[in-house]
C-alpha cells in the first residue's frame, strides 16, 4: 500500500527537527541503511545552521506542515506587541521543562512567539541583576527562536539575524 503524500517536488515545508526546508524529490532514494520499498521525500534545509540533505519517510509521524507566506508572517511579527510574558506557577524543574516544551512541541508559531517574549523578558530581568537564565530556559529560548526567525526569514526574503532585530526590539 502506497503512503499517501501531503507533499509535492518543490514545496517548501516547515519540518520538525529542521526547521524550512524545500522538497527536492520524493521515492526511494539509493542509500544504504533505510529500508526498501518506503518512500521518503528528501528535503535540502533552507535556513542558514542546516545544509545536509534530511531524508524523511513519507508516511512520518514527525511534524511536518507547509511554510508560511510573507503575509502570514507579517501578521505574526504584529503580534508580538500583543503578548504578553506567561510562566508555569512553580519553581518545580519538571513543570516548568513540561510548560515550555509543550508550547515549543505544538510547532504553532503563536505559541514559539509565547515562549521568545516570555523568556526574553526574564533574561532582561535576570540580566538587570547581573545573572543568567538557567540552562533550560536558554536552551527552550533558543530553540524557540532557531525555529521562528528562520521561518519567517525565508518567507519575508530577510536573513534570520535581521528577523531577530526586529522582534526583539518589540519585546
Amino acid at each position: 500500500m502506497e503512503a499517501v503524500k501531503m507533499f509535492s517536488v518543490g514545496d517548501v515545508v516547515f519540518y520538525s527537527t529542521t526547521g524550512v526546508c524545500q522538497v527536492i524529490s520524493i521515492g526511494e532514494p539509493a542509500l544504504k541503511g533505510l529500508p526498501t520499498h518506503v518512500d521518503y521525500y528528501t528535503l535540502q534545509p533552507l535556513s542558514e545552521n542546516h545544509r545536509e540533505m534530511i531524508y524523511v519517510p513519507v508516511d512520518t509521524k514527525a511534524f511536518m506542515r507547509p511554510a508560511i507566506c510573507d503575509s502570514q508572517a507579517q501578521q505574526y511579527i504584529d503580534m508580538v506587541d500583543d503578548i504578553q510574558p506567561q510562566y508555569p506557577e512553580t519553581r518545580n524543574p519538571k513543570v516548568i521543562q513540561d510548560f515550555y516544551s509543550a508550547l515549543i512541541n505544538s510547532y504553532e508559531t503563536p505559541k514559539l512567539l509565547q515562549v521568545i517574549v516570555s523568556l526574553t523578558v526574564k533574561k532582561r530581568e535576570v540580566h538587570a541583576k547581573n545573572k543568567h537564565l538557567n540552562q533550560t530556559q536558554t536552551t527552550f529560548l533558543r530553540r524557540a527562536q532557531e525555529m521562528v526567525y528562520n521561518e519567517l526569514a525565508y518567507a519575508l526574503g530577510k536573513s534570520s539575524r535581521e528577523i531577530a532585530d526586529i522582534i526583539e526590539s518589540k519585546i
